[in-house]
C-alpha cells in the first residue's frame, strides 16, 4: 500500500509539472518560478502566477493566468524593446475580502537599467468566473508604495479609497 501511494504522489507531481511546461513553453523558453493558484472558496480561486524568461529576450516577465481557463492571461510586467525595465520577481498574492467580493494583491518588484528595484502592485479581483484587473491599478500600486507594510487591513483601506472598476484581462 505504501508503495501505491508513493506511486501515485510521482506521478501526480510529473503530471503537474507536465502541466506547468505546457503552459511555459506556450508562454516562455524559461519558467523561473511559478505561485500555484490558492483555493480562497469552494468556488474561487486565485491564478497561477508566473515569473519566466519570453522567448528572444534576455529579461524577465510576470503573467497571471486562470487556473480554469490558460486563455485568460494578465501580463503583470513585461520589458520594453530595450529589455527594461522588467519584471524581476513577483510575490505570493494577499487576499482581501470586501462584502462579498474577493481581491488578491500580487507585489512584483521592477528592475530598471540601473539595477533600481521598485516595489508595485496590481490589484486583482477575483470570481468563480476567473479574475479581473482593477482599472484604477496605476492608482492602486502608488497608493501601496507609500505604506510600509502591506496586510490585508491596508489593502482594504486603499480599496474602499479607490474602487476597483474590473475590466477581463
Amino acid at each position: 500500500m505504501k508503495f501505491f501511494a508513493l506511486f501515485l504522489l510521482i506521478f501526480s507531481h510529473s503530471f503537474a509539472m507536465a502541466e506547468d511546461m505546457k503552459i511555459g513553453a506556450n508562454l516562455a523558453d524559461e519558467l523561473i518560478h511559478k505561485i500555484d493558484s490558492q483555493k480562497v472558496t469552494e468556488e474561487i480561486y486565485t491564478p497561477d502566477a508566473y515569473h519566466f524568461m519570453k522567448k528572444e529576450q534576455s529579461t524577465p516577465t510576470c503573467s497571471l493566468i486562470d487556473k480554469r481557463n490558460a486563455k485568460d492571461v494578465l501580463e503583470v510586467m513585461s520589458p520594453d524593446e530595450g529589455e527594461y525595465p522588467n519584471c524581476n520577481k513577483i510575490w505570493k498574492p494577499i487576499i482581501a475580502k470586501i462584502g462579498d467580493d474577493y481581491f488578491a494583491t500580487y507585489r512584483y518588484d521592477v528592475e530598471d537599467p540601473k539595477k533600481v528595484f521598485t516595489a508595485t502592485f496590481q490589484l486583482i479581483k477575483i470570481t468563480k468566473d476567473g479574475f479581473y484587473k482593477c482599472k484604477e491599478d496605476d492608482s492602486i500600486s502608488d497608493r501601496l508604495q507609500k505604506k510600509k507594510i502591506i496586510t490585508e487591513a491596508v489593502i482594504k483601506g486603499v480599496i474602499k479609497a479607490t474602487g476597483c472598476t474590473p475590466v477581463a484581462p
